[in-house]
């Protein structure tokens, strides 16, 4: 019985000392200063946002904390800001053992480019995307559309950019009636009736495969208007 119980009295101390060692570490890590700052944009061939613009934002994190010192802390205050950047979709912030701040960024992704009174983007979860100074991002652009009717044109614009050769292919979205989308497309004289936002995966498919067919035959050049409104059908007419 003595023996347990000294053995349960030298367990509790080993744990003691270790906690005091984990304590005492942690303690010295968070008094070493911030050596310097790393950023790292998850996808890197679209720069809205710039490492340096990233960096300024996490300077000015440890200005309003009046020192720069490691402090696990405020790891959210930096992600916080990071985060509220127009450009920014989500941020993770961390210290490494030395001393680094260092910050990974993924940025918003554009899926089209509205014109409404001015330009803006719309981003792959539906919402405003102011655009950015640093890239020009390739997107069909969307007209005739307000704000509060983006939501309608959603869908197929998700599609587009989740499709290889609309993406490429289709430049623009115009609106012309209650209902009534048009379709421009690159390269070819034609536009595209597509009626109205429904049956999306019908009309796109039909679309396809009607052009790879003309483009066999090479009959993309003789037609000016090409409507999908119909179904399962693809109406041309000719020039």
């Amino acid at each position: 019985m003595k023996l347990f119980k000294l053995h349960n009295i030298r367990l509790i101390l080993i744990l003691g000392i270790v906690f005091f060692l984990v304590g005492f570490a942690n303690h010295r890590q968070n008094l070493k200063p911030v050596k310097s700052l790393e950023v790292e944009l998850l996808d890197a061939s679209k720069i809205f946002i710039t490492e340096a613009e990233v960096e300024e934002l996490l300077e000015e994190v440890l200005k309003s904390n009046g020192d720069s010192l490691v402090n696990e802390k405020r790891l959210a205050s930096f992600e916080n800001v990071l985060n509220a950047n127009d450009m920014i979709k989500s941020s993770e912030a961390y210290y490494s053992l030395d001393g680094i701040l260092s910050a990974k960024i993924i940025q918003r992704e554009p899926i089209a480019r509205v014109m409404d009174d001015g330009f803006y983007y719309l981003d792959a979860d539906g919402l405003a995307m102011p655009l950015s100074p640093n890239y020009s991002s390739r997107v069909p652009l969307v007209s005739g559309v307000g704000a509060n009717e983006l939501k309608e044109v959603y869908p197929l614009l998700t599609r587009i950019q989740a499709d290889d050769f609309l993406k490429k292919h289709i430049i623009a979205i115009r609106k012309k009636s209650v209902n009534n989308y048009v379709l421009e497309v690159r390269g070819r004289d034609y536009l595209v009736n597509f009626g109205q936002i429904s049956y999306l995966d019908r009309k796109l498919t039909n679309y396809k495969v009607f052009y790879l067919k003309a483009l066999e035959y090479k009959k993309l050049d003789e037609y000016k208007r090409i409507d999908l409104q119909f179904g399962n059908q693809v109406v041309c007419t000719t020039k």
